[in-house]
């Protein structure tokens, strides 16, 4: 399981160009501890994060610890090092297990980075990440931590560091509300599965409730204009649609619906959208071509054979996937994907979420998710 979850943060790197703003994603997940939800949050998170980057423009960046990658170490090490520029968004994920102290003034966790044993000096208070990331100075900072915190004897504060579905489709309607969520507000979100004194409940086949709830129904339901495009009615359904556990959160946010002409503008016209995810580059490239309108069909026709003798292994599989990242809604040789992508109207981007090679480096299964048009 260790070596999928490795493969698939390989994949879900993007290749787009350095011109326009990026999400910055540090998905940080215990999954050594399956039984908990972390592996279905861990796919979740960069699967969703993949469809924010492509409804606001936006390049991305992942920052993936996964099994014995996800460390205090690594974490430290990988904020240390981030750079943002002042458009930038970062959003910051964990899942796993958490704890605090008896004594700790924070409303917030400490993550148990490194959970055997319980190697206090390998557990991160959930303030200390918050501290780091508002002096990176982005647009806007989400951190979501989905852990236990429930106290438990023994444990320290850590003062020192305190003090330190169905297919995707895009229309104009979910669009302007991702723009709304991500570009017309600047400052901080942060929010953590449950309350101090709580549990959280998770489950190995669906993943954390809290991730569930936010990912999945929440921000879905805002963008779609089920619920109010807000930040605040987000946290409120969230809170209030977990039995058995109650999600803390703040909101310390500026709108700013005047800046997020030009945000828009410089992301969509300072590059060609990119339309195709993938984290070998050519490959990427190669595919984006089918989907290039300014092309004939019969010339991606053509050109959809070529990367298939190229690219694909003979009998190669492509499934593709749903919104939850799970639903299977088309299975195809390599052949008749690379075909429907070369001739159809309504594809806008496809992620490549996860792959696999055969022992001559060619793909023989890839599983894409399809962002389609409405029109």
């Amino acid at each position: 399981m260790k070596k999928n979850i490795l493969l698939l943060a390989a994949f879900m790197m993007t290749v787009c160009s350095s011109m326009a703003q990026t999400l910055h994603v540090i998905n940080f997940c215990n999954t050594l501890h399956p039984e908990i939800g972390t592996v279905v949050d861990y796919e979740r998170t960069n699967r969703e994060s993949g469809l924010i980057a492509s409804f606001i423009g936006y390049n991305i960046s992942y920052y993936n610890g996964v099994g014995e990658a996800c460390s205090k170490e690594n974490l430290m090490t990988t904020i240390n090092s981030l750079g943002c520029g002042k458009d930038d968004i970062i959003l910051f994920y964990y899942s796993g297990h958490g704890t605090r102290s008896i004594n700790d003034k924070s409303e917030y966790p400490q993550m148990c980075l490194k959970y055997e044993g319980y190697q206090q000096d390998k557990f991160v208070p959930v303030h200390t990440v918050v501290e780091m990331l508002k002096g990176k100075g982005a647009r806007l900072t989400i951190v979501l931590t989905d852990c236990c915190n429930k106290a438990l004897p023994g444990i320290s504060t850590k003062s020192l560091m305190e003090n330190d579905g169905k297919a995707v489709v895009a229309d104009e309607r979910i669009e302007k509300n991702y723009r709304k969520l991500f570009l017309e507000n600047k400052g901080l979100i942060v929010s953590t599965s449950s309350k101090a004194g709580q549990y959280s409940h998770g489950w190995e086949e669906l993943g954390g409730a809290f991730s569930i709830m936010f990912f999945e129904s929440a921000l879905y339901s805002a963008c779609k204009g089920v619920i109010p495009a807000t930040w605040e009615a987000i946290m409120a359904s969230v809170a209030t649609s977990i039995e058995g556990q109650t999600p803390f959160y703040e909101l310390k946010l500026q709108n700013v619906v005047e800046a997020t002409d030009q945000v828009t503008s410089n992301a969509t016209t300072s590059h060609t959208q990119q339309n195709v995810t993938a984290v070998d580059a050519s490959f990427a490239d190669d595919l984006s071509t089918l989907l290039d309108d300014s092309q004939s069909i019969e010339w991606r026709t053509r050109q959809a054979e070529r990367l298939n003798a190229k690219y694909f292994a003979e009998d190669a599989k492509v499934a593709t996937v749903g919104r939850n990242g799970k639903t299977i809604i088309d299975f195809e040789t390599s052949l008749e994907f690379l075909h429907r992508m070369a001739t159809t109207r309504l594809i806008k981007q496809v992620l490549v979420l996860t792959e696999q090679k055969d022992a001559t480096g060619k793909r023989n299964y890839i599983k894409v998710q399809e962002i389609r048009k409405t029109k």
